[in-house]
């Protein structure tokens, strides 16, 4: 394989846009549609279409993008190794905006950035999932119900359910509460769809409670903060900390929710496997 075509192809994927990835290649857009159909022609497959006015990448093309980034990283590292230098290439983190707030940051703050450059990227959890299987990023943090079985996936931490309530609320001095004791509350909630919607909808749903959209609301920081706005009730999970003004009450008879470490097979680096490690220790 002509790994100048590979890094090239690389280049595209990352921005699916002739233009800007040859501006960066410093070569001109027919070379690189050059090399891009050489390296079709030589692994016998097709690496992107078109899709209406945009390009996607095919099944095989995402494939051989993830190759390549991994060929590149382990590529730096080694020449690093041979030059002598302490630095290696950058160890990449993805997850959501509520683990980085509340789960990640004892990890973050020991992993040893002076010798592993840590980039993070915030993204949902389905999108922290494909980041990983694209090689885009190293590690992922992610809440799953069902683990992919093209990855490997730890499980780092359960979280439980808080409800966060007005101290003058009806509910707010009892110890802990089910999901029928919710019946009639106006709900501050993620987005339809979202993995934590759809499990506190079935909770409710089963448990005969009427109850209705408060306001939707995208991260932790912005749900809570429309609770202390007045405008509802809202169930967070409950390593969110629970503000002035408001009563956080254990929510019971809700599956737990389950946070993640994704990694990819065979990519074994030592600074992926040393943050790997901080986070589950951190978590434990």
């Amino acid at each position: 394989m002509n790994y100048d075509w590979l890094f090239s192809f690389v280049a595209f994927a990352d921005r699916l846009n002739f233009t800007r990835a040859a501006e960066e290649l410093h070569i001109t857009q027919p070379a690189l549609h050059a090399q891009i159909r050489k390296l079709s022609e030589d692994v016998g497959a097709t690496l992107y279409r078109r899709e209406g006015r945009s390009l996607v990448l095919s099944p095989e093309g995402r494939r051989l993008a993830a190759f390549g980034r991994e060929v590149q990283a382990r590529g730096s590292d080694v020449l690093a190794e041979l030059r002598g230098e302490d630095t290696r290439g950058p160890v990449i983190l993805a997850s959501g905006q509520g683990a980085f707030l509340y789960l990640l940051g004892p990890a973050i703050k020991r992993f040893p950035k002076e010798r592993w450059p840590l980039r993070a990227l915030s993204m949902s959890g389905p999108d922290t999932i494909e980041a990983v299987r694209d090689a885009r990023a190293d590690v992922g943090v992610a809440v799953l119900a069902n683990t992919p079985s093209d990855l490997d996936c730890r499980t780092m931490r359960r979280v439980g359910q808080t409800v966060l309530l007005p101290r003058g609320h009806r509910l707010s001095k009892r110890r802990s509460l089910k999901p029928g004791d919710l019946d009639t509350e106006s709900i501050v909630v993620a987005p339809e769809g979202s993995p934590h919607r759809v499990m506190l909808s079935q909770a409710l749903a089963t448990a005969g409670a009427k109850w209705s959209v408060a306001v939707e609301a995208t991260g932790w920081e912005l749900v809570i903060q429309f609770a202390r706005y007045g405008l509802g009730v809202a169930v967070v999970n409950d390593f969110c900390p629970v503000p002035r003004g408001l009563v956080g009450v254990r929510l019971e008879g809700v599956p737990d929710v389950e946070y993640h470490v994704v990694t990819r097979p065979g990519a074994e680096r030592e600074s992926r496997d040393t943050l790997v490690r901080m986070i589950l220790e951190s978590a434990a």
